[in-house]
């Protein structure tokens, strides 16, 4: 099949017929580009576009694979190159689709294993329970935060005591990881914290509602705030409603059965974002820190609800056909 000749025959039948590139891409739902590639000989239209092509050019897909007009009958060898051409079209085509899939395959598994390992390996900050950790001071006056040996490690930050600028807030949190769990790993975790003269407050962070005054205990507790992360998560909420609704909306204004379904697809993965973000954040708003822990677990459901409704679509799709 000579793609030169093929794509001037089709650019004169066009000609012939009074329509544009344009016009014609609208026809058969492609693009004027493509249109342009096949008059150009840059490439072949689908074979799966053939049948439509020949019809708005009132032509056969015989002779649309010859390249010209068939004035009489074909004899046995015409027919067989005929037959050998689009074989040969079908092949080429089936390589490319099957290159493109390999790819795009190892690219998803690619990005799905190496959300697994960040999930299964990111620190998730454990619940406050009597007896998880507990502050020591040493001989030296410095202070230690040690963990229960469930614990992987602990994390410290500080900040400045605002009444008192040479003193300092520490908020401690215990931490394991999936993998450790999985693994059944145990280790005593411990913190130099510092000396006790420059530390004010000592806190367990996050808890289940409050955060925990670990020392002195004479203190008062200034209950649970809101951190930036659980902001985040906000955001990202109310950005994939918004983006979900554009999507739904905008499949339903559209008319052409091409856009609406990439429409439809497109606006299926904000959906399963947003679905996402509401189940892994269900029951666990008060401790939502974590944000390389929670992220990966909301993109992993993200990518395993969006497979999901990828394959419904498709069944009903097909089932619709039918």
């Amino acid at each position: 099949m000579d793609a030169i000749k093929t794509g001037s025959f089709i650019g004169t039948l066009r000609r012939e017929q009074g329509l544009t590139q344009q016009q014609l891409a609208e026809q058969l739902l492609v693009s004027d580009k493509a249109v342009s590639k096949w008059e150009t000989g840059r490439g072949l239209p689908d074979i799966g576009n053939l049948e439509r092509l020949a019809q708005a050019l009132d032509t056969s897909v015989a002779e649309l694979l010859h390249g010209e007009r068939i004035a009489k009958p074909m004899g046995a060898a015409d027919a067989d190159t005929l037959i050998t051409d689009g074989l040969a079209l079908a092949r080429q085509l089936l390589q490319q689709k099957t290159l493109v899939n390999i790819l795009l395959g190892f690219l998803a598994g690619l990005v799905v294993v190496t959300l697994v390992v960040v999930h299964l390996t990111s620190p998730h900050a454990m619940a406050y329970d009597e007896g998880l950790i507990r502050i020591d001071e040493l001989d030296d006056d410095q202070l230690i935060a040690r963990a229960h040996e469930d614990a992987t490690g602990i994390t410290v930050e500080r900040v400045a005591d605002p009444d008192a600028p040479s003193r300092a807030w520490l908020f401690v949190s215990c931490y394991q990881t999936l993998w450790d769990q999985l693994c059944g790993a145990r280790s005593e975790s411990i913190a130099l914290l510092g000396p006790g003269e420059q530390i004010d407050r000592i806190y367990y962070y996050p808890g289940t509602g409050e955060d925990k005054l670990l020392f002195p205990d004479s203190a008062p507790s200034d209950g649970a705030v809101m951190t930036l992360p659980r902001l985040v998560y906000n955001y990202w909420i109310v950005l994939g409603a918004a983006l979900s609704a554009a999507g739904l909306a905008a499949r339903l204004l559209l008319r052409k059965k091409r856009y609406v379904e990439k429409v439809l697809k497109a606006a299926l993965l904000p959906v399963c974002f947003t679905v996402s973000i509401l189940a892994v954040l269900a029951g666990q708003y008060g401790q939502i820190y974590d944000a390389a822990f929670y992220l990966s677990g909301i993109l992993l459901l993200t990518i395993a609800l969006y497979a999901l409704l990828l394959v419904i679509y498709g069944r009903a799709k097909a089932a619709g056909r039918q």
